[in-house]
């Protein structure tokens, strides 16, 4: 009986070691896998954070073209001076790529100033630096927060069912 012992301890010695370095090289894998997910872009900080119009339509021509195509609606309202937008959006949504622009170019016709407009990117993962999104409950792209004296008033998601124009016209109203 001692050979069986021995057998099943060499057995055994070989399973634990043979199991190690699977384990080795799944880790190994993963590192590279997480590094190529990086590479291109899905979840990457990189590709997420606050960002000016300036960079956003050099970087995203995309963005200024849809921004200079709009035209912006008669009756588009002013809006006060002491209201802030924070804008959560990604580069690669389709929506975000048509109602930015739109709501940016809103903005420049009305008036309003562009020190009171902050654009957050998102990942894939609709998260940015600093938990901000999470913070804000954005769950859909893009979203435009309205805030007066740091209280929010409102937001627009995605996209409006009548237009932007009227959407804050709305908004607005129910100050």
């Amino acid at each position: 009986m001692k050979p069986l012992k021995q057998t099943s301890a060499r057995l055994r010695a070989y399973l634990l070691s043979l199991t190690a370095k699977v384990f080795q090289v799944f880790a190994v894998v993963m590192l590279l896998c997480g590094h190529v997910v990086a590479a291109d872009g899905l979840g990457s900080p990189e590709n997420s954070g606050v960002i000016g119009r300036e960079t956003l339509f050099l970087e995203h021509p995309d963005f200024e073209e849809n921004f200079d195509r709009y035209e912006v609606l008669e009756h588009a309202v002013k809006i006060p001076a002491d209201v802030n937008v924070l804008i959560f959006f990604g580069t690669w949504c389709h929506d975000s790529q048509r109602e930015v622009p739109r709501m940016l170019k809103i903005l420049e016709v009305v008036g309003f100033p562009a020190d009171n407009i902050e654009m957050v990117t998102l990942d894939y993962s609709k998260n940015a630096p600093g938990g901000r999104a999470v913070a804000s409950a954005v769950e859909f792209t893009p979203t435009f927060i309205f805030f007066r004296h740091q209280t929010e008033i409102g937001r627009i998601v995605e996209k409006p069912a009548t237009s932007l124009e009227e959407a804050i016209s709305e908004l607005l109203v129910q100050q």
